[in-house]
């Protein structure tokens, strides 16, 4: 594939995918009822703080191994050898699993937003789920078709993606800090610690409520599977990881302020027609007095963001994920190829297309299924990143000929590795809790079925065909990846055989 990426497209890329403020608005009602306006602020600050830990770890990781595989390349290289193979395939489906189910759910994010217009402005219109799964599959069908003419594409829209995130920001923090009067008190919005949970502990509450600051931070390791279409990744890739992240916890705290002085009205906003479907777009119609122009005008950046940036990024990242692991024999061979006219793995790509679709089917029959995987996909992302951690923390590079790379975190290494491996256990735990207490069938929290599903597959792959067809990476006596030159020749090397006959 051409390296067209470099270090601004593919930050763009990553901020766009991440949208940090736009996912921090859709979960805002878990924060103000389970923690309060305390549990929104500071529980950004405490996200944010984790998640440049993760960033930082996996930076350290990137820098020696720039690969498309991510996450469970990070682990072969970690591994003993005796059990190379295995983690690095419970990685590899984590990481696939996390990045379909990240794509779906941004998507049908999407789709509700339309719904939404539709539901405020055109009484006559009767919303049925099915409406739903037809819009996500045409979305995903038109992101199938900006992925496949190439990189080209989405490396210029990272531009026009990154002019839509800062301008919708900028528009909706100037418009409600001028029109909501009076504002929550300082008090309130610093202090305040609302239960609403049915949890007897407010700890255990304010934890949960965190979650929605921390599900803002995930997605932003979608750079690490475009790695090797970006010129000089190991210099610039760790850049791109924890630079992401640090930006967009930088420019988001001011907007989680405003906000939470800006909520006036939870219950209006949350008790709206379309406040439990898109809680944005019916925080601003609240505030506009029912504005047609105002909604729509204010609220549609997310929109444009998410069509022409946010939906394919992500789809490019889930389908370089399935490419890097077909090649190892982790999938068919088919969808390790790489089409020479348009240097992009379109049967990957249609692979992710297929994946999405088909779950996107199942929000017709149940609902509340739906939700479960929609709110399964952080715990199973947090896992992925998780793992190379851990492993990093038991075995040091011991099993490794890896060099270190042109980034390094030295003597700060072991400290940050500690606190990213518990922040991704505390993340892991309270994720997987029921948000609402007493337990009912319609506020369960299948997070954690969803993450054992994930882990059930892995397992069950591998013991039918996993563990004889599987080739691994990293093997022992491969080279190490320490120089950018060298990664360039391992690439070229493991392309040559599937590019030989790339056509579909």
């Amino acid at each position: 594939m051409g390296r067209h990426f470099n270090v601004w497209s593919l930050i763009f890329l990553a901020c766009c995918t991440s949208v940090t403020w736009e996912a921090l608005t859709s979960t805002m009602a878990q924060s103000l009822r389970a923690g309060g306006s305390s549990s929104l602020v500071w529980g950004f600050v405490a996200a944010a703080i984790g998640a440049l830990s993760i960033a930082l770890s996996l930076s350290e990781f990137a820098s020696m191994v720039p690969t498309a595989g991510g996450q469970y390349h990070y682990v072969a290289a970690l591994s003993p050898l005796k059990y190379r193979r295995l983690f690095s395939w419970i990685a590899g489906w984590a990481t696939i699993w996390s990045w379909v189910l990240s794509t779906l759910t941004g998507i049908f994010s999407n789709s509700m937003q339309l719904q939404a217009y539709i539901i405020l402005f055109a009484p006559d219109y009767v919303y049925q789920r099915w409406h739903t799964s037809m819009i996500v599959i045409g979305m995903t069908t038109c992101f199938l078709g900006i992925n496949i003419l190439g990189t080209r594409w989405l490396h210029r829209l990272t531009f026009l993606g990154i002019v839509l995130h800062i301008a919708g920001y900028v528009a909706i923090i100037v418009y409600l800090l001028a029109t909501v009067h009076p504002k929550n008190t300082a008090a309130y919005v610093f202090s305040d610690l609302t239960n609403l949970s049915g949890w007897k502990s407010d700890g255990v509450s304010w934890s949960i409520g965190l979650m929605s600051s921390a599900i803002a931070f995930i997605n932003w390791d979608s750079a690490t599977h475009m790695a090797e279409e970006m010129q000089n990744a190991s210099r610039d890739l760790p850049r791109v990881l924890y630079g992401c992240v640090a930006l967009s916890g930088i420019i988001t705290f001011p907007w989680v302020i405003a906000l939470a002085f800006c909520m006036t009205d939870i219950e209006g906003v949350l008790n709206g027609p379309v406040g439990r479907i898109y809680p944005l777009v019916q925080l601003i119609y609240n505030v506009s007095g029912g504005s047609q122009s105002m909604t729509i005008g204010l609220t549609w950046f997310y929109l444009f963001l998410g069509f022409f940036v946010g939906g394919p990024g992500c789809m490019a990242a889930s389908s370089r994920v399935i490419w890097s692991f077909a090649r190892e024999g982790g999938l068919p061979d088919c969808f390790s190829r790489v089409h020479s006219r348009f240097e992009v793995p379109v049967n990957a790509l249609l692979l992710s297309w297929v994946s999405i679709s088909a779950l996107a089917l199942i929000y017709i029959g149940n609902e509340t299924a739906f939700y479960g995987l929609a709110s399964g996909v952080t715990v199973v992302m947090i896992f992925s990143y998780a793992m190379p951690i851990f492993l990093r923390l038991i075995y040091g590079f011991k099993h490794s000929n890896l060099q270190p790379g042109p980034f390094t975190l030295g003597a700060w290494g072991l400290p940050i590795n500690i606190f990213a491996a518990c922040w991704c256990t505390y993340l892991i735990i309270f994720m997987c809790l029921p948000t609402l207490m007493p337990v009912t069938k319609e506020n369960m929290n299948y997070a954690v079925l969803i993450f054992g599903a994930s882990l059930l597959v892995a397992a069950g792959t591998w013991w039918v065909y996993g563990r004889r067809v599987y080739l691994g990476v990293l093997a022992e006596g491969d080279s190490p990846f320490h120089e950018e030159t060298v990664v360039d020749q391992q690439i070229g090397h493991e392309k040559k055989g599937s590019v030989a006959s790339s056509d579909i």
